[in-house]
């Protein structure tokens, strides 16, 4: 996530960085083994864009 910088710097940016927090720190706590569902190889990376990263990235977990 970006927030931008200096007088563009987003005023909510702390309650999202804080939504997020809590909603990661929920979901690893109830679906503990996040892994990959699929060979890294069939993941699709962005070359198109200037931020790198992945187009989907599909996991699985075992139920508890």
């Amino acid at each position: 996530m970006a927030f931008g910088y200096g007088v563009h710097q987003c005023l909510g940016q702390t309650l999202a960085r804080a939504e997020l927090e809590t909603a990661l720190l929920t979901l690893l706590r109830r679906l503990p083994t996040p892994r990959p569902a699929v060979p890294m190889e069939e993941i699709r990376f962005r070359g198109d864009m200037s931020i790198y990263g992945v187009h989907e990235r599909p996991v699985t977990w075992e139920q508890p």
